[in-house]
């Protein structure tokens, strides 16, 4: 007797009976695939539900491009999955990891191939002038993803498939990327960024004009009026929304509480999906909700999204490779702006998600920040998104001696 590793069902059709693996041992997505397979066999027949869902087996020496193909279906039936993007990318690094020690088949990646490619990419890097230190933590990087497709659960999913590996990773060291603490912007400059912001909004007379630097950026001209990345500044610095975020948010995001208290709910929609694939609900402090009303009606009832940009087709069905910003143009408006104000770096708009994030754990505490910035642990929080936007004032208690 041999006992299947994963659910099956049999299904009869006149005298011809089909065994189907349901490619699982998940009671409840086994049993949701296992109706899905019945009803399309009801519709279209045994010989059309068999060739739609019988799984052929895999080649005995599968290519990089079938091996992924493998990885990218199994996907659909484990625990937890990552989500469509963060696979792509762990394919990505993969066939790059590949394509420098050249590779064609995947049981040929080994540790030795590993550790042939961090010597030819560091020997690629340095001789384009990167630091060692970008280096060995871009290297890190492409190691750590193509290595996610190697975990224990995954290949026990492919031994399960018939398909045996070995884990070309084990005993790879990975450098950890080492973290630095967030310094949050002075109380000064967020002070100064929200009252010119108004310039942002109705436009600056005293702004110089613009000067074109290159041929593939147009740089804004801050005399005019910019609502869109005004808007994009509020959500972002005021409701600490992420910038996909802030370009997916709808007006239907924004409810009012039994108590009056107006909140703004991150959730799934035709258009977009949350990155910790949950909702969390946002307080708006008053002034900023009156704020957002006043752009509603300077906008116009024409779109479902708060701030303006290019139409979306709704991305039920399949999720994209990469994100698709609606508002790619008022993003870099708000970035060009910041960097004018004085926020430097790589990313500017994302430091105002830090913002929002240091100021709320430091009025109320690094559970709230978690909870608000929609992040998995309060650890994330504290290691990337916090800071305290001022020292707190301990009591200075007076010791005396007693009398004896």
């Amino acid at each position: 007797m041999v006992e299947i590793p994963e659910w099956q069902i049999r299904l009869q059709e006149g005298g011809r009976a089909v065994w189907f693996n349901l490619g699982t041992r998940n009671v409840e997505v086994a049993a949701r695939k296992a109706r899905e397979i019945y009803l399309d066999s009801l519709a279209h027949g045994l010989k059309a539900a068999e060739a739609h869902f019988k799984r052929p087996a895999p080649p005995p020496s599968p290519t990089v491009e079938e091996f992924i193909a493998i990885y990218n279906e199994i996907l659909k039936s484990v625990d937890a999955p990552p989500i469509h993007r963060t696979a792509y990318r762990y394919c990505l690094d993969l066939s790059r990891i590949c394509r420098l020690v050249r590779v064609q088949r995947i049981r040929d990646l080994t540790a030795e191939k590993i550790k042939e490619f961090k010597i030819l990419y560091l020997e690629h890097g340095r001789r384009h002038g990167r630091s060692e230190d970008s280096l060995k933590v871009s290297m890190s990087t492409i190691l750590r993803n193509a290595a996610a497709i190697f975990s224990r659960q995954l290949l026990q999913a492919y031994q399960d498939r018939g398909l045996s590996l070995n884990n070309p990773f084990v005993g790879q060291r990975l450098r950890r990327i080492s973290v630095t603490p967030y310094e949050p912007l002075g109380c000064d400059v967020i002070d100064r960024l929200w009252r010119r912001s108004k310039l942002l909004r109705d436009g600056d007379p005293d702004a110089p004009p613009p000067v074109r630097r290159n041929r593939r950026w147009h740089p804004a001209d801050f005399r005019c009026p910019h609502a869109d990345a005004y808007a994009l500044l509020l959500l972002e610095l005021g409701l600490g929304l992420r910038r996909n975020e802030a370009d997916k948010a709808e007006w239907a995001w924004i409810t009012t509480a039994p108590n009056g208290q107006r909140l703004l709910t991150v959730k799934e929609t035709a258009f977009f999906r949350p990155k910790s694939k949950e909702s969390r609900t946002i307080p708006i402090a008053a002034e900023l909700f009156r704020e957002l009303m006043t752009l509603r009606e300077r906008f116009g009832p024409s779109s479902p999204f708060i701030v303006p940009g290019l139409a979306l087709m709704p991305s039920n069905k399949r999720q994209p490779n990469h994100l698709r910003y609606r508002c790619e143009r008022a993003h870099r408006v708000l970035a060009e702006w910041l960097r004018i104000q004085g926020i430097t770096g790589h990313r500017p708009c994302h430091r105002l998600r830090k913002e929002f994030g240091s100021y709320v754990a430091t009025a109320f505490g690094l559970f709230a920040a978690q909870k608000l910035l929609g992040h998995s642990s309060p650890q994330v929080t504290a290691d990337f998104y916090s800071g305290l936007t001022q020292l707190p004032q301990p009591q200075i208690v007076q010791l005396t001696a007693s009398t004896p």
